[in-house]
């Protein structure tokens, strides 16, 4: 299998622990979740659950629009590609390559969020360099590195079984999707 399969495979992996860590504070004590009711524009989707509006909170990453699930996929393929190397080769990650790495995760994260620059919508905080924002915003960049890390490591001991990634996400041997057209 080649290592582009793989870094998609564990890219989707890493995107449903992003989902599932952004639930956790919203679980309710009768084990839901406190609802988060989005648009969906995932029109195989809508046409399955015959409408166009999703509780993105009680749903679990696989179960989500394509839409929805779209920035944390994309958050993981960004974390996969920036360790992955590195992590097949045993060799750490430096300090100064981490704020490097927080430096790339922000700014391919601008790209997939152009809302922030707007004036009226927008996040000023935000819409800035890595090096201008808050230490608070930088870690939140930087932490996706150690969990990337953790799932490569685990695909190199064995824990995690690409076949079946690639089986439940639809991904064909040469990367592409074949179930979910991630947008």
């Amino acid at each position: 299998m080649d290592d582009t399969v793989i870094k998609d495979a564990l890219s989707y992996a890493l995107g449903s622990d992003l989902h599932e860590a952004w639930r956790a504070p919203r679980k309710k004590e009768d084990g839901t979740f406190e609802p988060r009711i989005k648009i969906s524009k995932d029109e195989a989707w809508n046409a399955n659950h015959g409408t166009d509006k999703v509780d993105i909170a009680n749903c679990l990453f696989e179960e989500l629009p394509s839409n929805w699930q779209y920035e944390n996929l994309e958050a993981a393929r960004v974390a996969i590609e920036l360790v992955y190397d590195k992590t097949i080769a045993n060799e750490p990650i430096t300090p100064e390559e981490l704020e490097q790495m927080g430096a790339i995760i922000h700014e391919e994260w601008l790209k997939r969020n152009p809302w922030v620059y707007d004036p009226n919508y927008g996040d000023p905080k935000l819409a800035v360099p890595y090096e201008q924002l808050s230490k608070e915003e930088q870690d939140k960049d930087k932490a996706q590195i150690g969990p990337a890390q953790i799932k490569v490591q685990a695909y190199m001991s064995g824990l995690i079984d690409i076949t079946t990634i690639c089986e439940q996400y639809g991904i064909q041997s040469s990367g592409k999707i074949l179930k979910k057209s991630i947008l």
